[in-house]
């Protein structure tokens, strides 16, 4: 049913980091979990849990309030200061008030009782990745991603990239041709809508991406056309 709904959140594109200390819940993840999403990783420790959330690899993070040498609201915190736009969802088999209200204050989209169950886990994703617009990145070098789902491009930490129009026209067609050189006449054809365009206007667009961005990009293909850098896996 979910595959019907045009604009839901591709879950085989999300990338979810696990923070837990509980033997279960790690085999759950991995035995259950493993097709569903693009990449899974499990931090059982804070500081493998800061490390990875400041990657800024992962669309969201599912936090166990069982966390070894660590409290809760502790964790919470240190995530909160290092990576505050990273989505949360809390798991726990506690219902204490004192870790409800650290989940709510700390921006968690909900909390789940363990022992998980692979359907709630996975529609409390799609709903967060839906409500945060994260998630469906084609990802570049120094942080660069687009994100297919609201049609933007993005600095790392999810600063808004202000392409004009022909700048992102530009860069999405080379996105679209990505194994392939694309020729002068089709970014002519596409991005310019058939109209007049020098080659000087062309290099100026491409100069503009590359000040908002980095240099390599594009990557020039004398006489020609233009490439996108590699993206990341």
């Amino acid at each position: 049913m979910l595959k019907t709904v045009r604009n839901i959140r591709k879950l085989y594109n999300a990338k979810l980091l696990f923070i837990s200390s509980d033997e279960n819940v790690q085999q759950t993840i991995e035995n259950e979990f493993d097709d569903y999403f693009k990449e899974l990783k499990i931090a059982t420790n804070i500081n493998d849990a800061l490390e990875l959330a400041c990657s800024n690899s992962y669309d969201m993070a599912v936090i166990d309030t069982n966390i070894k040498d660590v409290s809760f609201s502790e964790l919470c915190s240190e995530l909160g200061q290092l990576a505050p736009t990273l989505p949360k969802i809390v798991i726990s088999d506690s219902d204490e008030n004192e870790n409800i209200v650290s989940a709510i204050n700390n921006g968690a989209y909900t909390f789940l009782s363990k022992p998980l169950r692979a359907k709630d886990i996975k529609l409390a994703v799609i709903m967060c990745l839906n409500q945060t617009k994260r998630g469906d990145k084609i990802e570049f070098d120094n942080g660069i991603y687009f994100d297919e789902y609201r049609d933007q491009f993005f600095k790392s930490g999810g600063v808004l990239i202000d392409f004009t129009r022909l700048e992102k026209s530009f860069l999405k067609l080379l996105i679209t041709k990505r194994n392939d050189i694309t020729d002068y006449d089709m970014i002519k054809e596409v991005v310019w809508k058939g109209k007049d365009m020098s080659i000087y206007t062309m290099r100026n667009i491409v100069n503009k991406i590359r000040q908002k961005t980095y240099y390599e990009i594009i990557k020039n293909h004398s006489n020609k056309g233009y490439t996108i850098d590699n993206l990341k896996k």
